[in-house]
C-alpha cells in the first residue's frame, strides 16, 4: 500500500511539471519566434519536461530580469515544482529576491 501512494505521488508531480512546462509554452507562442525570449521558454519548458531542474536554475541565472521574471511566475503558479528548485517567497515579495536551493541534477 504505501509503494502505490509512493508512486501516485511520484505520477502526481510529473503532472505538475508537465503542467508549467506547458503554460511555458503557451507563454512562448505570443512572443516573436525568432526572439531569445522564445527560445528561453522553450528551453525551460524541455528541461521542466526531462526533470533536469539544475539546468533550469543555470539557465535562469544567465537571463534578462524580465525573461526571467516571467518564468519564475509561471512556475510559482504550482508549487510542488517552486518549491523543488527555489527557496519560498513571503507573501509580496518580488521574483527578483528569488533564492535557488542546492540540487546536483
Amino acid at each position: 500500500m504505501l509503494n502505490i501512494n509512493k508512486n501516485l505521488k511520484g505520477e502526481n508531480m510529473k503532472h505538475q511539471e508537465t503542467i508549467v512546462a506547458n503554460k511555458l509554452v503557451q507563454f512562448a507562442k505570443t512572443k516573436p519566434s525568432q526572439s531569445i525570449d522564445y527560445q528561453s521558454y522553450l528551453s525551460v519548458a524541455d528541461l521542466l519536461n526531462h526533470h533536469q531542474f539544475r539546468a533550469v536554475q543555470i539557465v535562469l541565472e544567465g537571463l534578462d530580469s524580465h525573461p526571467r521574471d516571467e518564468i519564475l511566475k509561471i512556475i510559482s503558479t504550482e508549487d510542488s515544482v517552486w518549491n523543488i528548485m527555489f527557496k519560498p517567497l513571503a507573501d509580496g515579495e518580488s521574483f527578483a529576491f528569488y533564492e535557488t536551493k542546492t540540487l546536483t541534477n
